[in-house]
């Protein structure tokens, strides 16, 4: 098997995780989870891994560095974190991936705006066609309109702002430090402002004995704890490692444009896993709404190079992962 095919297959399956980690997230959180502490547990797993990288290169660690860290820590992890898990809380795991995945539309205009950076014409149109498929499948419901919760929407657009912002913001994390240190950092600070907001006294403790029913196909009941297991190493760790990887074999570039399966993923598995149903129209708004991002994200990474997609963890480094 090819180095390129080998990748790619790398960066699907990361992918995959990343999908269905949102559909765990949202069974720990229908299992009474509020959805910050589900966001905690995800950020600090995740710093505890990437923790011992952070100290073997502690002396590269400059005062100027922090602000940058802190910064990328404080919008890029701790807000979009926050903010997509009560999107999970409030719509289905399809929508809240699809809005969360609009962030290459205010990416694109911004760089175009206060960089000059321009893309073809064609790409600003799909843009707007891109938007009229998110207002598909977020109207086409069963129920219309007011079976959608306004309150989930906002929190996913907040999310795909915050998702933009820490792309913008990944180019400037230190690159001195190499990438597992460089996404460490700021996954630390994160989880040092959780444990401000959730402090592990405050943490629900005693209803990770509880068990929670999946309402899909499967008719499975799972204890609660099993569900933050997966958050941490199959929603975090395990994909982390599996991107960090593909993408040192397929570029940045191409990673971006694999990730965008994750939507598709995400639909098919709340399906089978919750139960969560879609009208044909949503279906078709969600197509419409993925393949018209993943244009825009082909033509942004092809005539601008400087910053890249990620998944929903920290900045994925260089394209040697060592």
């Amino acid at each position: 098997m090819s180095t390129y095919r080998t990748g790619a297959l790398l960066v699907l399956l990361a992918t995959t995780f990343f999908a269905v980690n949102g559909i765990v997230a949202r069974i720990a959180m229908d299992g009474g989870l509020p959805p910050v502490s589900v966001a905690a547990v995800r950020t600090v797993g995740g710093a505890i891994f990437l923790l011992p990288f952070v100290l073997i290169v502690w002396r590269r660690f400059t005062r100027p560095m922090l602000l940058p860290i802190i910064g990328y820590a404080a919008i890029g992890i701790f807000a979009s974190q926050a903010l997509y898990f009560q999107t999970l809380s409030y719509l289905d795991v399809a929508l809240a991936l699809v809005l969360s995945y609009l962030a290459p539309i205010p990416i694109a205009i911004y760089q175009h705006v206060r960089r000059g950076e321009k893309l073809p014409t064609y790409a600003y149109v799909v843009m707007i066609v891109a938007i009229a498929g998110v207002a598909l499948s977020v109207l086409a419901g069963s129920g219309g309109l007011g079976a959608v919760s306004l309150i989930g929407v906002v929190f996913g657009l907040a999310t795909m702002i915050t998702f933009a912002i820490m792309v913008l913001l990944s180019p400037s994390q230190p690159s001195e430090l190499g990438p597992l240190a460089r996404a460490g950092a700021p996954l630390v600070v994160a989880a040092i402002l959780y444990l401000v907001v959730v402090p592990p006294w405050t943490f629900p403790w005693g209803m990770l004995g509880d068990t929670v029913e999946l309402a899909g196909r499967l008719q499975l009941e799972v204890p609660l704890w099993t569900t933050l297991i997966w958050v941490v190493v199959l929603g975090s760790v395990v994909p982390f490692a599996l991107v960090l990887a593909g993408n040192a074999r397929v570029g940045a570039g191409a990673a971006s444009m694999l990730g965008m399966w994750e939507p598709v993923v995400g639909s098919l598995a709340a399906w089978v896993i919750l139960g969560q149903v879609l009208t044909p129209l949503q279906i078709l708004g969600i197509t419409i709404t993925v393949i018209s991002v993943g244009i825009v994200e082909h033509a942004r990474t092809r005539f601008i190079h400087d910053v890249e997609l990620p998944g929903m963890l920290p900045p994925l480094g260089d394209d040697d992962p060592r």
